[in-house]
């Protein structure tokens, strides 16, 4: 509902907008960095969270960089002549430590982290959020008079807590933007999701009579790939370039840690490997499939108030007769907050035949990326095979010198940081 109050809201502002016969075909469009400006964005008008112009290319390069600015996490719906595309970015920072495999280990966290805040503000945009709220508010005053003197204490208790949920299925979204800034130690996710990416998606089921070659299909991936970025998170949707069919990769990555023995090193690297292809074939499947995204946050606050003239000398009795009037008046302020946020994904189910996993190794040999790939052309040539077919230790190491292992500290702000990926991953004419 409040998609469709916002297009209607757009097109009767700009009604030469939605007459426009036009596409997400966003070839020129630069991903916002920080510093950076857009230029030539006068036909586009921005309202709230909604952005609408005659240029695909400039409504999503304004919204990209309007939610870059204002250094927020948050969703921006597209409005242009084609329909509706919904643009969400989640960032979460992360820690350099004296050992590099903690500083990717934490900036690898990161990226997940803010591949799973961009899904929940997806999800939280098309099925709204259940929300419980309680607040309570206690006053309270104890006053003793005699012939003699009056003493007061008075104290003030306030009690709120709220807690919300979101939970819906995704599918038909698209990584369009990663990027790791070096000097705030943050690492943002870009995903977007568009008429022609949802499109795409809902067709793209079951093997059906196609000409491309699979040697074809992985040429045009890995020029892809070399041609921009390999996210650590995420899936994109890629056009053959002669036949039009339509190619689904699911991204992967793990952080291949550093090791001074070879052969733990070696085994740490194939370790590495095996996660990657794990979280791309997931990836993949979430993406044809959809996956189930649940978000629950809460918070609460508890504050106390309070002014004391007296004490009782046993404060269970509170006995008026036996008290200690105080020299001063004790006044005394406490709040408490507790926050949380528990996001979980679930991609459950069998990826079709023929999905091939192909694994890269980042030029700085510290990250392991890996790309499931999917086509119906794959798909048709490995239930071919299959018919085809249908008719004819454990290792003990040596006792050495040792010494307890270092979990506390670590922390160091100028400890080797190399870049994470970052770069458009989408080109915005797939988009």
């Amino acid at each position: 509902m409040k998609l469709k109050i916002i297009t209607l809201a757009m097109a009767l502002v700009m009604p030469s907008f939605a007459s426009a016969n036009l596409d997400f075909d966003l070839t020129d469009m630069v991903p916002a960095r920080p510093g950076t400006s857009v230029e030539n964005a006068d036909n586009v008008v921005m309202k709230g969270d909604a952005v609408a112009g005659t240029d695909a290319s400039q409504a999503v390069a304004v919204a990209h960089q309007a939610l870059i600015e204002n250094d927020e996490d948050g969703i921006k719906m597209i409005q242009v002549g084609s329909g509706t595309g919904i643009l969400s970015i989640g960032s979460v920072s992360y820690t350099s430590y004296d050992n590099i495999n903690a500083t990717l280990l934490s900036k690898r966290g990161a990226y997940n982290q803010a591949y799973l805040v961009a899904k929940k503000q997806l999800i939280e945009n098309m099925k709204g959020v259940e929300h419980q709220c309680s607040n309570l508010v206690s006053v309270s005053m104890d006053v003793i008079d005699t012939g003699v003197e009056g003493v007061a204490n008075t104290q003030t208790n306030q009690a709120e807590a709220c807690k919300e949920s979101v939970s819906g299925s995704l599918a038909g979204f698209v990584t369009f933007d990663v990027f790791d800034d070096l000097e705030s130690k943050t690492v943002r996710v870009s995903l977007i999701s568009t008429p022609k990416t949802r499109q795409q998606i809902s067709k793209n089921t079951g093997a059906i009579a196609v000409t491309t070659e699979p040697n074809s299909i992985f040429k045009q991936v890995v020029n892809d790939i070399r041609g921009g970025v390999l996210p650590p998170v995420g899936a994109k949707v890629l056009t053959h370039a002669e036949t039009g069919e339509v190619i689904v990769m699911g991204y992967g990555s793990a952080i291949i840690r550093q090791n001074r023995n070879k052969s733990v090193a070696n085994k740490l690297r194939g370790a590495a490997k095996s996660q990657s292809q794990t979280r791309a074939r997931s990836a993949l499947l979430a993406t044809m499939q959809g996956e189930k995204v649940y978000w629950q946050g809460s918070f609460d606050e508890k504050q106390m108030e309070s002014a004391q003239q007296f004490q009782y000398d046993d404060p269970y009795m509170k006995d008026p007769q036996q008290v200690k009037v105080l020299e001063e008046d004790r006044e005394m302020f406490l709040n408490q907050m507790k926050i949380s946020d528990d996001y979980s994904t679930l991609a459950k189910g069998k990826l079709p035949a023929g999905v091939s996993v192909k694994s890269f190794t980042s030029e700085d040999g510290y990250w392991q990326y890996s790309v499931a790939v999917y086509s119906p052309s794959l798909e048709a040539t490995a239930r071919q095979a299959n018919k085809e077919m249908q008719g004819g230790s454990t290792l003990k190491g040596s006792s050495t010198a040792s010494s307890k292992i270092k979990a506390v500290g670590g922390v160091n702000e100028n400890s080797a940081n190399p870049q994470g990926a970052s770069g458009k991953v989408s080109t915005t004419e797939e988009l």
